[in-house]
């Protein structure tokens, strides 16, 4: 049996999305998003950011494995990621995206390894929304301002009529460059989000699969919704799904879809994340400024990424 094929999480690569992913520029970008990159790049040693403003440079700074017995074999992994930051705008630039970094570490200290799909937030209205999200025939979406898990806005979807094939809504995965190869569809192992229904219960499906070949290439996970206040939801993909279509190959999925809504049921969707499972924990370990710059302003944030529960595989 030949085994599919999984690429090893870059340490780099994962905290440097998870930076992307959740940095905030704040109401009014006093805080805009740098350049973010891994050192070295995954195609290239160097990389020239003299002329890019201002930078922060992920890099590994060790990594140590050792195996553990606690009723099982595991591997105990700690990864050692530095963060350079070097500011040329103003020394109050400098530390507020040197607190803005502590703030996500902080705030991702027990789940590091997601990327964040869509909270709603950055849509101005549902025209907006529109702008990535397709609702099927028989459903209609908006973007929800008097609800929401967090922040202030949600996604509406809202079934009427038609065929259960109709009543879905869908959008694009974000592609991938070569500067920011995503964990996923290849290194993704789940999918969560928060969820309600109006009233009543629906089992409706979260499917992954290829937008020129929706019928003929997907995966389906099922779940039951039926809870009126918003509820956490999460697909294992490593989990049967509840239905397929083709030969896996995820180099082709580039769609998530939310699927199957029955007739007369009205969803809030929010905050989709997409997950790999790599570290367990990210913990902050300490920072300190470089004082000696003459033309710029420059320090560096350490933090350890932790997984204490790799299972060790077994020949059968």
């Amino acid at each position: 049996m030949a085994l599919t094929y999984t690429p090893e999480g870059r340490p780099t690569q994962i905290l440097r999305d998870l930076l992307l992913s959740y940095w905030d520029s704040r109401s009014n970008n006093e805080i805009p998003l740098p350049v973010i990159l891994e050192v070295p790049l995954p195609s290239f040693q160097r990389v020239d950011v003299r002329n890019q403003g201002d930078t922060i440079l992920v890099s590994l700074e060790g990594l140590e494995e050792e195996l553990i017995h606690i009723g099982f074999k595991n591997r105990q992994i700690t990864a050692s990621m530095q963060m350079q930051f070097n500011v040329f705008t103003s020394r109050q630039r400098f530390y507020d995206m040197v607190q803005e970094a502590r703030r996500i570490i902080f705030s991702k200290q027990h789940s590091p390894t997601d990327y964040l799909l869509t909270d709603f937030e950055g849509y101005a209205n549902t025209a907006a929304l529109l702008g990535d999200w397709t609702a099927g025939a028989n459903v209609t979406i908006t973007l929800n301002g008097s609800v929401s898990q967090f922040g202030a806005k949600s996604l509406r979807a809202v079934a009427s009529g038609g065929s259960a094939a109709t009543r879905e809504l869908y959008r694009a995965l974000p592609a991938s460059t070569i500067l920011i190869p995503r964990p996923y569809p290849d290194r993704l192992r789940h999918i969560t989000f928060y969820v309600k229904i109006n009233s009543g219960s629906d089992v409706i499906g979260v499917t992954l699969r290829d937008a020129s070949n929706r019928t003929g290439l997907y995966r389906t996970w099922d779940l039951t919704v039926d809870s009126t206040s918003f509820s956490r939801k999460v697909i294992d993909l490593s989990a049967t799904p509840s239905s397929s279509a083709g030969t896996w190959n995820s180099s082709l999925i580039d769609e998530i879809a939310f699927t199957n809504l029955a007739n007369g049921t009205t969803l809030d969707i929010d905050h989709i994340d997409l997950a790999t499972t790599e570290f367990d924990f990210i913990e902050y370990q300490g920072y300190s400024e470089d004082t000696a710059t003459f033309n710029y302003f420059s320090g560096t944030m350490t933090a350890d990424f932790r997984n204490v529960g790799e299972p060790v595989d077994v020949l059968i």
